[in-house]
């Protein structure tokens, strides 16, 4: 019971800090705002644009839900491939409808290994899933980088005044010495807790526990190894639908007024993207939308009205692909008698 009680506990505290750092966000983003001006942006956007642009992200939808369903057959985990759809859609209305630490990958992880004899496995496949994500985009983020950008200063954010963070490293510069220090404390730090409590047995079951995981994960990546056509597949249908989209946002970009060339698409959205993959907001709210204002407006002079109004419509697009999710939650259409491994 007291252990049930800690992990509400510390549930509600991650949720209280996340609702935080996204109100905290979203002021910063909205306080100088001139609505008139974003509500004019607006009516400059037309809405087959946007609905296109809805169409494209939720269709990338069911083509990843194909990659995920390709990636579990040759883990010989038996999912139909509409189910492995459905439990797409329905990871992204978890991820941007509820407003918990449980993300739309874990909901997958779990639904699978709920019915599947190869539990761990199928969880572990969803993680292959997640990093082969992330990997195209970053992939994505690094060619637009150096195609269109090298020499340019994109990543030279401080250089620009992005205030605070740039003037702490200038004063505290990471040199040896300070690393050095870092890794003293650090270590100090491991022999008080390693005197306050029990660290052997904590380290022994951690250990055990991994040892454990690291076996299932190198059955999953074995059989990655033996179809390596697989991951090149699904790592260049991710791009080519990543590519899709960052499209659609760029022709969003054009309606509402904005001259950034699409160079600065294929750089900023994937770079974004990475970084609101971290948990310290709900769904990324703030985050994203703060990340993409920052970088337009630095180093493309795009208004900042329109850069808000592309990333509200970039909102969007998630919301309209998590109405689907929705559906597949009340109806309970996801739910089977067994999945057969």
């Amino acid at each position: 019971m007291a252990n049930e009680g800690n992990k509400k506990h510390s549930s509600y505290l991650s949720l209280v800090l996340r609702l935080s750092v996204a109100a905290f966000a979203c002021w910063l983003i909205f306080k100088d705002l001139t609505f008139s001006e974003l509500k004019a942006t607006f009516s400059q956007l037309h809405i087959a644009v946007l609905l296109l642009s809805c169409l494209v992200y939720s269709g990338a939808q069911c083509l990843i839900g194909f990659r995920w369903w390709l990636f579990m057959r040759a883990q010989k985990i038996d999912v139909p491939l509409f189910m492995a759809i459905k439990l797409i859609f329905l990871g992204q209305f978890f991820t941007n409808f509820m407003p918990s630490a449980v993300g739309g990958d874990l909901i997958r992880a779990w639904y699978v290994a709920k019915y599947s004899h190869k539990r761990l496995q199928a969880a572990l496949g969803v993680l292959v899933d997640r990093v082969m994500g992330l990997a195209s985009t970053f992939i994505l983020a690094l060619t637009g980088y150096f195609i269109f950008m090298r020499g340019k200063g994109v990543i030279q954010i401080s250089r620009q005044g992005s205030g605070a963070i740039g003037e702490f490293f200038e004063k505290y510069p990471l040199s040896g010495a300070n690393l050095y220090l870092l890794l003293m404390i650090g270590v100090g730090l491991v022999f008080i807790l390693g005197g306050l409590f029990d660290l052997k047995s904590f380290f022994k079951k951690i250990y055990g526990h991994f040892t454990h995981v690291l076996a299932q994960f190198k059955e999953v990546m074995l059989v990655y190894y033996r179809h390596p056509m697989l991951l090149v597949f699904g790592l260049g249908v991710t791009i080519f639908l990543q590519s899709m989209v960052i499209l659609s946002y760029w022709l969003i970009g054009r309606d509402l007024g904005m001259d950034a060339a699409l160079r600065y698409y294929f750089v900023f959205f994937p770079l974004i993207w990475v970084v609101g993959s971290i948990p310290v907001s709900i769904a990324g709210i703030g985050i994203l939308e703060g990340g993409l204002v920052l970088l337009f407006v630095q180093f493309t002079g795009s208004e900042k009205e329109a850069v808000i109004a592309l990333a509200l419509c970039q909102r969007l697009t998630w919301i309209f692909a998590s109405v689907p999710g929705m559906a597949v939650h009340l109806t309970g259409a996801h739910r089977r008698e067994s999945l057969s491994s």
